[in-house]
């Protein structure tokens, strides 16, 4: 969702006052009706985007907010676009506070629409030294009938910390990533996780079979040129690419990207982190991808600690493995690594809500991987992954999204 396309219609105003001077937001026209309910994007240090749709009555969008237990409130107002026949209302709140928990409302034509202790968000520290966690899934968004996407967002709603963002590995919307399957497909069963915490997607094979430009780019808010970027949180770079549907996206000009922001940041943060949809070398039902594994020097040389996929719909854990996809045989502990020696940790996280019920889920049978040698951990269930990082060490949890148990873990500590 590029604003710049429509930086004329974007308004910022801030207003502050006590809660003995209430503020005033007056409504005026039709009450429009409430569509898709808020998510947020782009959170940042000082920054945070809220967007919603409305049926196509809206004429403004207004973001009120505070500080959670603060009486000081303000006002934001935001623009609105054309979104299939509706509007898309689009806030971007400036000027807040690092590593800080704001309650929020949102109104169109001056009419409250969402309100209430439970619609907050939290910006991004403005240090490296903050700890923080965030959860991972592929191949989400199937048809109603066919999609336990509820699942992971219940099994997300219900963890004991909140995730402070969430990564989208691909495959967001069936069958083709059409803009009008985005709301019963995924806004919906994500609804109570995306208006607390910010999701940050790439393009899958299924995406692009529906222009990404005019789909998935109208869907959300994201950094660069939304097929390829990069955001940080406290001591990790995260880096997602477009694997598109079998080549890469601008493949030279993507390739140039990221060793150059690898190369940029090479010193300035502990954890790197990539995430795309195509999978590289894998034991499960899908082929070596060698797009994908063309990368794998890169990744070796510029300090790559995880590649995150989805495509295949179950889960897989590789052992650490090299930029020629040898795996480190002098390492025995699959549980607790203490140094990946320039090597990288692939997973695939592709039952987020569909899994192959016709494939026979065994590794060591597959094609590719007849003695199952560079599997680490593998478990044909619905699933998501659970980061969290803290300071020099990283811990994961691979969690089944119906019953909410850990099924695969490790920890690296640098």
């Amino acid at each position: 969702m590029k604003s710049f396309y429509f930086p004329f219609l974007t308004v910022l105003l801030f207003f502050s006052c006590s809660t003995k001077k209430e503020i005033t937001i007056v409504s005026s026209g039709e009450k429009p009706t409430l569509m898709r309910k808020p998510y947020l994007q782009m959170v940042r240090p000082t920054t945070v985007t809220v967007t919603w749709k409305t049926n196509r009555v809206s004429n403004t969008a207004t973001v009120l907010f505070r500080e959670v237990n603060a009486s000081t409130k303000k006002v934001v107002k935001g623009f609105l676009t054309e979104h299939e026949g509706n509007k898309f209302n689009e806030v971007v709140i400036e000027n807040l506070k690092p590593a800080t928990t704001y309650n929020y409302a949102i109104y169109s034509n001056g009419y409250e629409l969402a309100s209430g202790e439970k619609y907050t968000f939290t910006t991004a520290p403005d240090n490296k030294n903050t700890a923080f966690t965030f959860y991972a899934l592929g191949d989400i968004g199937a048809k109603e009938k066919w999609s336990f996407a509820k699942e992971p967002a219940t099994r997300i709603i219900e963890l004991a910390k909140k995730p402070d963002f969430g990564l989208g590995l691909g495959d967001i919307v069936y069958p083709k990533g059409e803009s009008k399957n985005y709301d019963k497909h995924l806004f919906k069963p994500f609804q109570e996780v995306f208006k607390n915490t910010p999701f940050y997607p790439v393009v899958g094979n299924h995406d692009w079979l529906s222009d990404p430009e005019k789909n998935f780019e109208k869907e959300w808010a994201l950094p660069n040129n939304e097929h390829y970027y990069s955001f940080a949180y406290s001591n990790a770079l995260f880096i997602g690419l477009d694997s598109s549907n079998g080549g890469f996206f601008n493949k030279e000009a993507q390739e140039a990207w990221l060793k150059k922001t690898l190369i940029e940041n090479k010193n300035k943060y502990v954890w790197f982190v990539v995430y795309l949809h195509h999978n590289g070398k894998s034991c499960t039902y899908k082929n070596d991808y060698e797009h994908v594994k063309s990368l794998y020097k890169i990744f070796e040389n510029h300090k790559v600690d995880i590649v995150l996929n989805g495509h295949a719909h179950t889960y897989e854990r590789l052992k650490p493995y090299d930029g020629e996809g040898n795996i480190d045989n002098s390492i025995t502990n699959q549980t607790n690594y203490s140094d990946l020696k320039n090597r990288f940790i692939s997973i695939t996280i592709g039952a987020g809500g569909k899994i192959n019920k016709k494939w026979k889920a065994d590794p060591n049978n597959s094609e590719n991987c007849t003695d199952g040698s560079i599997v680490a951990h593998f478990e044909h269930v619905p699933s998501f992954g659970l980061f969290s990082i803290d300071g020099k060490t990283l811990s994961f949890q691979g969690i089944n999204s119906y019953t909410g148990k850990t099924f695969d873990r490790f920890t690296i500590k640098k």
